[in-house]
């Protein structure tokens, strides 16, 4: 008589998302390989480091490397280092497409690395630091969102693609990470409401969709860096004018 196994749902559910961070892996070769002028000024190359990065945490993590034990709190080293790594990539390339002065991207990457820092310290400590590294981690959420919502608008050119897929990825990005410290609140490091095992399903489910579909939607509005290619051709034609005894080519 043979005696069945007991399923690891947490494993399970981390091979399912390696296969919906391959799937993104080949939505960012496409987007490099399709057109690749287009790929140039939509400077899609450093999109794809968002679903590979993501898809090799998960798999290390499937084989249950790199969790590390403070005390009884516990930090999943390999998921933070894919934070680290390919946020600032989401939320600095939205800034791309707005097409904001460079320190303001800095500025996103500056206060993303801070939230994420932060919450990890904060996730393996307790009382009181515990809650100031939230707080510190909390303000670095605000910022970005501060940034993402009431500055970044101000720089989007006035093209309608240009502008739906700003919005889009906008969206995208902040609405969906208010989930993240809601769902960290009720897990086993913070009120103790929800499961080790409850908490690493839920944030593998989010890291998916946070992921895989923000590079969907390049790929489907990829005609908002056409604009891109009048501005250049525009600055072309002013520079031949401006040439001493010249005129544009015809």
């Amino acid at each position: 008589m043979m005696v069945a196994m007991p399923v690891d749902p947490v494993a399970v559910l981390y091979g399912i998302a390696v296969l919906g961070f391959a799937v993104g892996t080949y939505i960012g070769w496409r987007l490099l390989t399709d057109d690749p002028d287009l790929a140039e000024r939509g400077a899609f190359k450093y999109l794809l480091l968002i679903p590979t990065v993501a898809g090799v945490s998960y798999v290390v993590m499937f084989f249950d490397i790199g969790t590390v034990t403070v005390g009884e709190q516990t930090l999943v080293v390999p998921r933070y280092v894919d934070w680290v790594i390919t946020t600032p990539v989401l939320v600095g390339y939205i800034g791309y497409v707005a097409t904001a002065p460079r320190k303001w991207i800095v500025g996103l990457v500056v206060a993303d690395a801070l939230m994420i820092v932060t919450g990890g310290i904060a996730t393996i400590t307790t009382g009181l630091s515990q809650w100031i590294f939230l707080g510190a981690s909390g303000l670095g959420h605000a910022s970005l969102l501060g940034v993402l919502y009431f500055v970044l608008p101000r720089f989007v050119p006035d093209d309608p693609t240009r502008k739906g897929l700003f919005k889009l990825l906008q969206n995208h990005v902040g609405l969906l990470w208010l989930a993240y410290p809601t769902v960290w609140l009720f897990g086993p490091a913070s009120l103790g409401l929800m499961s080790g095992v409850g908490l690493s399903l839920i944030i593998a489910y989010l890291d998916v969709v946070a992921k895989t579909p923000y590079l969907y939607f390049i790929w489907g509005n990829t005609k908002a860096f056409e604009l891109d290619e009048s501005v250049e051709a525009d600055d072309a034609d002013a520079t031949a004018e401006d040439a001493p005894g010249g005129s544009p080519a015809v």
